[in-house]
């Protein structure tokens, strides 16, 4: 029973904070608003380089992985290792912003 009261509260508190987002404070919504400061602030340039950081170690880690594996099971092939390698490449949308935010 206490699952579903826990249930229930998490599906009240989400509306509640999605009709807040809904409010209009001058000409956009205070989603907007949010959405604009996430986009603008500086902060966001150090998570960005963070999150990327943290993207080159996780390929690092499976490509190294991968190969001690290989060498483990005793191939030499390394087509095989290349397979569980993941690429990490940016979106065209997200290319175009950061094109147009230092311009």
């Amino acid at each position: 029973m206490a699952e579903v009261k826990f249930c229930l509260k998490s599906l009240v508190a989400a509306i509640l904070i999605v009709l807040c987002l809904q409010v209009k404070v001058g000409n956009q919504t205070a989603e907007q608003h949010i959405q604009t400061w996430i986009e603008t602030s500086p902060l966001i340039s150090h998570v960005e380089k963070v999150a990327a950081g943290g993207a080159l170690a996780v390929r690092n880690a499976t490509k190294s992985v991968s190969q001690m594996a290989n060498k483990a099971m005793g191939s030499t092939d390394a087509q095989k290792a290349s397979r569980i390698n993941l690429d990490f490449q940016r979106s065209p949308l997200a290319l175009k912003k950061q094109k147009d935010k230092n311009d």
